[in-house]
């Protein structure tokens, strides 16, 4: 088959694909097709074969059954150079010796453009320029990648990879580590290289609702195999997220953009969150953080919300293994989620109000708060006022002052909080 007849509609597919490691198979008859100019995502638990199946796909682990082809010529016949021209990949974890400078590391992306003795042309090192250019990173270039930032890193990981001037890109992870504002910036470019740029791109993303929001298509694996294949509204659904990820979830749609988001219905608290008395905490804005995380340290049992998804707060509650109560992305907190405010609140010793911004959407939250107080729960405030962030025409400022009135306690530092707790509730 010539180049001219290599099917570029369909620049990477799988049929019947099984790998694995040590003769422990991983990778079970998967098959499919990747369309020129998707952004499909790879979502799966913890050990499911997402990051061997990128291996499995570029070439780094041989397949023990099925194939891959590549512009419809099989992996297995092309030369490392060959795979190189044709596809670009950022490996989730990449260690780069110490000393190497951002552009030496997008430099490399040329190798399979060089000669036989390895210098770069004034061709490449404009190609490495331009790619560098489109990832903002160019003011870095002489800069050591050890001196950035994890996003930054992961541009210049992408840049690398926009300089080997292939359309087929395959992340593996590309946002992990990443702040919830770092993880949108970077898949909102990714994005743009789909839709700009015209790349084809493949990521293995651990975060659903940014593959819901951010890709055309997604895959699905659980045990090795892929379980479902298709939009991000026919594949997120209760049913999958109950069978895969054991997850008891609704799934509502974002107002804004149309794409589903998922909401636990309420997450078990796992043993980093404790099981002593059980605290529920007000977030929202990332600056809850540190008083979750003293909480969970010192052994209470937490749970927190109403917070809308997408929210950082929200993100690290849930690596922290914190009961949470969601709302959709940049929408107000609905009836039914003050309900179930309500019945979290009720199961609590107490209620530590953070240091978060107070708008008209989640004002509800002060209210269940103040409910709970006149219940004879143990109410915390950070801080004496809502100095800055106050969005609410003062009713929010309204309620704190009632709540400090009717003996809800003021703390300064989570360290503060948890002395009080254990005064009050042990």
């Amino acid at each position: 088959m010539t180049n001219s007849d290599i099917p570029h509609s369909v620049p990477l597919s799988s049929e019947g694909l099984c790998a694995g490691y040590d003769r422990r198979e991983v990778l079970r008859n998967i098959s499919f097709e990747l369309h020129s100019g998707e952004f499909v995502g790879i979502i799966g638990p913890n050990g499911c074969g997402k990051s061997t199946l990128i291996k499995a796909l570029t070439g780094i682990l041989k397949p023990t059954g099925g194939r891959v082809l590549v512009q419809g010529q099989p992996l297995s016949e092309l030369s490392v150079r060959e795979v190189a021209r044709r596809m670009a990949v950022v490996p989730q974890h990449e260690q780069v010796a110490f000393g190497f400078s951002c552009r030496d590391v997008v430099m490399m992306g040329r190798a399979a453009y060089t000669g036989m003795m390895g210098h770069y042309t004034n061709k490449d090192k404009l190609a490495a320029q331009a790619a560098m250019e489109r990832m903002s990173v160019w003011e870095f270039r002489d800069r050591p990648v050890q001196q950035l930032s994890g996003g930054e890193r992961q541009r210049v990981g992408l840049a690398r990879a926009l300089a080997q001037q292939c359309d087929l890109l395959l992340l593996d992870e590309p946002t992990s580590h990443l702040d919830i504002s770092h993880q949108i910036s970077l898949l909102s470019e990714i994005q743009s290289l789909r839709n700009e740029d015209g790349h084809t791109v493949v990521a293995v993303l651990h975060e659903i609702n940014m593959a819901a929001e951010f890709c055309d298509r997604i895959l699905v694996m659980h045990k090795g195999s892929v379980v479902a294949d298709g939009s991000p509204a026919e594949v997120i659904t209760p049913r999958m997220l109950k069978r895969v990820f054991a997850l008891d979830a609704l799934v509502r749609m974002n107002p804004v953009t149309g794409r589903p988001h998922i909401l636990p219905k309420g997450l078990p608290v796992v043993d980093t969150a404790g099981e002593g008395a059980r605290v529920h905490m007000v977030i929202g804005g990332g600056s809850s953080t540190p008083w979750m995380a003293a909480l969970v340290s010192a052994g209470y049992s937490v749970s927190a919300g109403v917070v809308n998804l997408l929210d950082s707060d929200e993100q690290s509650a849930h690596e922290m293994g914190v009961e949470l109560v969601v709302e959709a992305p940049f929408t107000p907190i609905s009836e039914e989620s003050i309900q179930q405010l309500r019945d979290v609140v009720r199961l609590c010793r107490a209620v530590v109000v953070g240091p978060a911004w107070l708008g008209f959407g989640n004002l509800a939250n002060l209210h269940v708060v103040l409910e709970a107080l006149r219940s004879g729960a143990c109410v915390l405030l950070a801080g004496a006022d809502l100095e800055g962030r106050d969005y609410t025409d003062g009713e929010a400022s309204r309620i704190w002052a009632e709540l400090i009135r009717l003996g809800a306690v003021v703390v300064e530092t989570p360290d503060q909080a948890v002395a009080i707790l254990q005064q009050r509730i042990g």
